[in-house]
Formats: structure tokens, C-alpha cells, sequence
């Protein structure tokens, strides 16, 4: 494990302008980025993965407080079942709660007919019960004595989570089958089962410890204000993940540590050491937003848009509360950075 040197500090680029030409002064105005306002922290590096900190500059977003997985499932403030007699790519959803629930696409759940991974990153309301998208991560199983899910309390590693938010239910089984081959963890029923246990029996412990205490050595005031991480595989930039809160991406850190740590552990290090710079991530992110945003999946309290640009695709949430601030509406129409609460990037 090594730091690379130096810090780099992301400015508000959609701000800038040419002082001397008033005339011209959206000419060389850039676009607006998930990065602007942030700033990019040294990379750690974990083997072949690097995890770069992405801390917000400003005052931390004060958000709703947001029910995860993991702490509502366990309490039964949520439950999951199948829709009736089954269905493969959909799953019912019963938040029971008096708080919204924050799902991520690629959330691994257990039981019914066959394993699934949640489908899109959304939000579902409190006391609520809907519908979700999902994917089957068990190709050979269609029976069970049970309708009903368990959280597995692990995140499904970068390219199924890719593959779940963007692409077909028989990219995700393609990805399962590889990934189920890398870590010798076939079964009978092709169940992705095993692998997301390794998240949370030890497997990785050695790593995510590494990572921890890399993590724990930023300052109080960084750690405070800590909304993501720019992700790097053997020098490559993977995945971006970014949100407005840093209370909610707390409750996701570990989660998603684990997540990269499960793609990390099948690729070698290379020797060169290399990790990526700003300038890899901030064109990573420009490759994703520039593509045309598509509506993907919408709750009463949250819209989901998907964008798939040349190399890299993204996913973003916004959010809408029931009872906004000062009379203001939400429509969803403006696909502006400002206000969403969270963006996913991962390469194609």
C-alpha cells in the first residue's frame, strides 16, 4: 500500500470566465461536473486497487435521514418478496418504516425462487410498497420454500453493478459466470451467493483492513466531509461514486469498500505501481455526462436517469422530499448537477 504525492483541489469550473472578454464569457465555460466544488484527495492503494477520497468543500448537505439495506431488512422495517407467483427482473417491496429507504443498484439479496441484485439505485418512500427492479444472480434455480428475501449485506462487485444498472439480464448472468469462475466458487445453480459471503466471512479482511486504516488516517475534518471515492483498477480508472450526503455514504462505506475489494482480488498488480490522476478521473466523469440522460426508474420521492456515454456510464439519482422547501416543486426535467443526491460512473 502506498499514497501517491500531492493534493489535488477540483474547482467550481462551470463558474469560470475570461475576465478581459465580458463578450464572450460562456465561450470557454465548461460544463458542469459531478467533481465541481470538490476535491480529489491522495489515492490509497490496496494491492491493484486505488481508492481516491472525494470530499465535499462546502458545509456537508444536510439530506433527510435515509434507512439503508442493511440496518432496515433486519428490523423488518422492509421486506422483499416475490410478485406473486414469481418474476424474474421484478420483486415487491414493502418499506414499513417512517423513513425513506436508499437502495443501490447491486445490493445482493437471498431466498425467494433465485438469488437477485437489486436493479437501479433509487429511493423508495417511507410507508410504502412498490415494485423494484432486479436481476437474477442464480441462473439454475427457479423453486423455494420461501417468498421471501434477506439482505446478504453485500454489494455486488463493479461490472455486475455496471451490468444491473445499464445493460441485460444475460450480461448479468455472463458476468456471474466469469466472476463465479475467478473466485472458484461455482455451483450446481450458478448462484452469485458465494462470492457476495466473501464479503462478509473474512475473505477479505486482510485488504479492507488495509484500507481502513488508510482511510482512518485522514483528518477529522476530511472524514466529516467525505462524499465518495474515484476507483482505480491496475492503474484504470472504474467507477466514481458521489453523493450529497455524508451521512448516507457512511452508512455505505464499508459496503462499498467490500464491492471494490471483490473486483480488486481477481486482478494483478501491475508493476509500474501506477495509479490514476485527477485528470484520469475528471475525464472519466466527462465521458458519462456529456451522453444524453434517459429516464430509468421513478419513485413518488426520487427520479433515476441513466447516461451511456462512448466509455463510461452513469447513473443518477435525484431526489425529491414530500413536502419541499419553501413551496418549491419538482418536475425532474433539469439535468443539472445541483441538488442530486447521488451519481454512479462505471466503464463500460
Amino acid at each position: 500500500m502506498r499514497h501517491a504525492t500531492g493534493l489535488f483541489a477540483l474547482c467550481a469550473l462551470s463558474s469560470f470566465a475570461l475576465a478581459d472578454a465580458p463578450k464572450d464569457k460562456d465561450k470557454d465555460k465548461k460544463p458542469a461536473s459531478a467533481l465541481d466544488g470538490k476535491k480529489l484527495l491522495d489515492p490509497i492503494q490496496v494491492e491493484s486497487l486505488s481508492l481516491t477520497p472525494i470530499i465535499a468543500t462546502a458545509a456537508p448537505a444536510k439530506t433527510e435521514d435515509m434507512l439503508v439495506l442493511d440496518e432496515a431488512m433486519p428490523k423488518k422495517l422492509v421486506r422483499i418478496h416475490e410478485v406473486g407467483d414469481g418474476s424474474v427482473n421484478n420483486l415487491t417491496l414493502t418499506n414499513n418504516a417512517d423513513k425513506p429507504l436508499f437502495l443501490l443498484a447491486g445490493e445482493v439479496i437471498i431466498g425467494g425462487k433465485q438469488d437477485r441484485i437489486i436493479g437501479r439505485n433509487t429511493i423508495i418512500p417511507a410507508k410504502k410498497t412498490l415494485d423494484v427492479p432486479v436481476y437474477c444472480v442464480e441462473h439454475g434455480r427457479w423453486d423455494g420454500d420461501s417468498t421471501e428475501f434477506t439482505t446478504a449485506k453485500a454489494l455486488a462487485h463493479g461490472r455486475l453493478r455496471s451490468n444491473a444498472s445499464y445493460e441485460s439480464q444475460q450480461a448479468v448472468w455472463d458476468e456471474v459466470a466469469d466472476k463465479n469462475d475467478k473466485r472458484k466458487t461455482k455451483t450446481s445453480t450458478d448462484t452469485y451467493r458465494k462470492v457476495a459471503a466473501q464479503q462478509t466471512d473474512g475473505a477479505l479482511a486482510k485488504l479492507e483492513g488495509i484500507a481502513t486504516t488508510e482511510i482512518g488516517k485522514l483528518s477529522a475534518d476530511d472524514r466529516s466531509h467525505l462524499i465518495g471515492f474515484a476507483v482505480g483498477l491496475d492503474g484504470k480508472v472504474t467507477t466514481v461514486d458521489v453523493f450529497t450526503s455524508p451521512a448516507l455514504f457512511g452508512k455505505l462505506q464499508g459496503k462499498l469498500v467490500r464491492s471494490y475489494l471483490t473486483d480488486a482480488i481477481d486482478v494483478a498488480p501491475s508493476k509500474d505501481g501506477r495509479m490514476p490522476t485527477s485528470d484520469d478521473v475528471l475525464a472519466f466523469v466527462a465521458d458519462a455526462d456529456k451522453a444524453e440522460a434517459k429516464k430509468s426508474y421513478d419513485t413518488d420521492v426520487a427520479r433515476t436517469t441513466v447516461n451511456k456515454g462512448g466509455k463510461v456510464n452513469r447513473a443518477k439519482v435525484t431526489y425529491r422530499p414530500a413536502e419541499p422547501k419553501h413551496g418549491k416543486t419538482y418536475d425532474f426535467t433539469d439535468d443539472t448537477i445541483e441538488g442530486d443526491l447521488y451519481l454512479n460512473y462505471n466503464a463500460k
